[in-house]
């Protein structure tokens, strides 16, 4: 199991509420995980890398239905006096200022979406949250606490999806994945020799074998659900095609990076994922 501190992960204040959402959610019974960046910084932490700091936590939270989601916020309402947003109908505020977003998926979902009553944003789509939580999640202590967290293959698939879903407005998303693609084959280095090894025969370097290690660990999460799958590699193909905006966001200095290098690892991350699926 990895081990981190609530210290190592760079946000102040993060224990309070996290133990307040994991004592709720039990109380209702709902199991949750953590997504978004402060999984992402617990990989960081976990492997002695700094993270970045942020003051939204993401939890992808499995509710049969919308009594229970909406029974989750009145609990955090009105016994943790957390404060509904103004502009998004899945955020909360704590009493510090500190923005919980509560991602519902499961059997609640509906054609790949979910809606709620409320103000501003109203609906999310859920494609992945699922096969994530169920194949791509891992346990992670911090401190004395452990939380179910989303692996990094995981974050991978979820903010392609994001990006896919909403390119004009999520573009940050596709920024993170390049950020994630530049660590990997460093971080993952003894998983990567550990148990690919077979990948060295082929002549590659280490970061393009990293790259196709990623691919694999992503379909190990999406291979048994096609229409997940299938969108996954559409995303991928897309961008590998510059049909879309996914690569251009990932040239963040045009005098060390190139489009044909990205295209390159992405191109590394689909073979992996295909190889794997056959």
């Amino acid at each position: 199991m990895l081990k981190t501190t609530y210290d190592a992960l760079a946000v102040d204040g993060l224990k309070k509420p996290l133990a307040e959402i994991s004592l709720a959610c039990k109380r209702l019974a709902i199991n949750f995980f953590i997504v978004g960046a402060i999984a992402r910084n617990i990989w960081l932490a976990t492997h002695d890398k700094s993270p970045s700091g942020t003051r939204d936590i993401d939890f992808g939270v499995f509710v049969p239905d919308v009594s229970t989601y909406n029974q989750l916020r009145k609990v955090l309402v009105e016994d943790f006096k957390y404060t509904q947003s103004t502009v998004n109908a899945f955020c909360l505020f704590t009493p510090e200022g500190m923005q919980i977003d509560l991602l519902p998926f499961g059997e609640i979902e509906e054609n790949g979406e979910f809606a709620i009553e409320g103000v501003g944003l109203r609906s999310v789509n859920l494609d992945g949250f699922k096969e994530v939580f169920e194949r791509g999640a891992i346990d992670v202590k911090i401190g004395r606490e452990i939380f179910r967290t989303c692996s990094i293959p995981g974050i991978v698939i979820l903010k392609m999806i994001a990006y896919d879903d909403r390119p004009g407005r999520r573009g940050k998303d596709v920024e993170d994945i390049d950020a994630i693609c530049k660590h990997y084959p460093i971080l993952e280095d003894e998983n990567i020799w550990s148990n690919h090894s077979d990948l060295y025969d082929g002549g590659l370097d280490h970061f393009e074998i990293g790259m196709m290690v990623l691919g694999r660990e992503m379909s190990r999460i999406i291979s048994g659900h096609k229409q997940l799958y299938n969108r996954v590699v559409d995303i991928l193909t897309k961008a590998i095609h510059l049909k879309s905006g996914f690569i251009p966001l990932m040239v963040k200095d045009p005098e060390k990076e190139t489009i044909n290098q990205k295209s390159l690892l992405l191109r590394n991350i689909l073979t992996g994922l295909e190889k794997a699926h056959k």
